[in-house]
């Protein structure tokens, strides 16, 4: 499977779990257990994404003096 078909099957599964959340977050609540999952679940999709696909290079953060 090439990256590009990786990508969009991950982009497309984030847009459906986000869609979820917001359902179920209107339901039960911003702070419901149930929203809690799919916004812990949701965070590692966007993560990996990240992880794999950012094309932007990483910047080391430095503390000030």
């Amino acid at each position: 499977m090439n990256m590009q078909l990786l990508e969009s099957l991950l982009l497309k599964r984030i847009n459906r779990l986000k869609k979820k959340m917001v359902k179920v977050a209107a339901i039960t609540g911003m702070d419901s257990y149930q929203t809690l999952l799919y916004s812990q679940e949701l965070d590692k999709l966007i993560n990996l994404h990240m992880k794999h696909f950012s094309k932007k290079p990483r910047k080391m953060l430095t503390h000030a003096s």
